[in-house]
């Protein structure tokens, strides 16, 4: 962490000393779009990110713009393509929940020599020759998140002397890769274990969520173990508990809000994962704006997870969201 503090203070520095020297040779000014699957507006999560996008701009005196909707909706992704390609950027950021739904954008703007970086979401089809062509991946490694919640929850069973009887993930974007990767990260730990893992689909209302998750342990009231993915899932699970009065279940999640954060303080949780929302909505226009001039890449992705939050750096971070970092 200490690095990449240094590293990103080492980034800004150079980046204003390069504004200074070129600020005047630049013809128009830098326009950035991001293209998300999300939208700021009531979400925690998107909200960061959006702030790391902004405060990245300032820096550059760049105009930027978030183009998401709060709900997933591949046309409405498809659209927004359409939108930023005629605004013709310095370069967009764009998420890869469906890597199909953003292809014929990303190859559109290959084309046009507008760089792209994938950021939040990966592209499923990496590393093979179906692979959107863009610059890299700026994110958290979703399936190690997955991995290390599972972890968690057998070492807290096994600490209470409680075996994990069944699991369940839940899944709030049909779909989305990412989630995906979550849950292939906790099925992988329950597969080596013995454990039957099931997936559950809700949906990113909570009240309605909480129902769903009612029915699914009336119907199997042997799982003991669950795992949820984002605020919104969080807080059905916490409404379910409120309503249900249980105490007996081993529970995790990812990303954060004040909700997760209590949760976690009441023994409700015992761990979410975060992936620094902030980063990448910073990085990216930042890796934009060097890579449109002067061709400069790192020589991967850029992993901003996973990340533990638990009792034990809660207050920490809490200060942190707080400002609008983590």
């Amino acid at each position: 962490m200490v690095k990449r503090i240094a590293f990103v203070g080492f980034l800004i520095v150079g980046i204003l000393l390069v504004s200074l020297g070129v600020a005047g040779a630049q013809d128009a000014q830098l326009k950035f779009i991001m293209i998300a699957h999300g939208s700021p507006a009531g979400n925690p999560f998107w909200s960061t990110v959006e702030k790391g996008m902004v405060d990245a701009c300032a820096l550059l005196s760049a105009d930027c713009t978030w183009l998401g909707d709060p709900s997933y909706s591949a046309e409405a992704m498809a659209a927004y393509w359409e939108d930023a390609l005629a605004a013709q950027p310095t370069g967009i950021g764009t998420t890869a929940p469906d890597a199909e739904v953003v292809r014929s954008g990303v190859e559109t703007a290959r084309s046009q020599g507008i760089p792209v970086i994938i950021f939040n979401t990966a592209d499923k089809n990496a590393g093979t020759d179906k692979a959107l062509q863009v610059l890299f991946y700026v994110g958290a490694n979703e399936f190690t998140g997955g991995v290390s919640n599972a972890r968690r929850v057998f070492a807290a069973a096994e600490a209470a002397g409680t075996p994990i009887n069944r699991g369940v993930c839940t899944i709030q974007e049909q779909g989305h890769s990412g989630l995906e990767a979550r849950c292939a990260g906790v099925r992988s730990v329950f597969d080596e274990m013995g454990v039957q893992l099931d997936i559950l689909d809700i949906v990113n209302d909570p009240t309605e969520s909480a129902g769903k998750i009612s029915e699914y342990f009336t119907a199997n009231p042997d799982t003991n173990a669950i795992f949820m993915l984002g605020p919104n899932p969080s807080a059905a699970l916490n409404l379910y508990l409120n309503e249900s009065g249980r105490t007996d279940l081993f529970a995790t999640t990812h990303d954060t809000s004040e909700e997760i954060f209590d949760m976690i303080e009441q023994g409700r949780l015992l761990q979410a994962i975060d992936q620094q929302p902030y980063l990448q909505g910073f990085e990216t226009i930042m890796w934009l704006f060097l890579n449109r001039p002067y061709k400069l890449q790192p020589g991967g992705d850029i992993c901003t997870g996973p990340g533990v939050i638990d009792q034990s750096n809660l207050e920490a971070i809490r200060a942190l969201v707080a400002g609008g970092y983590r």
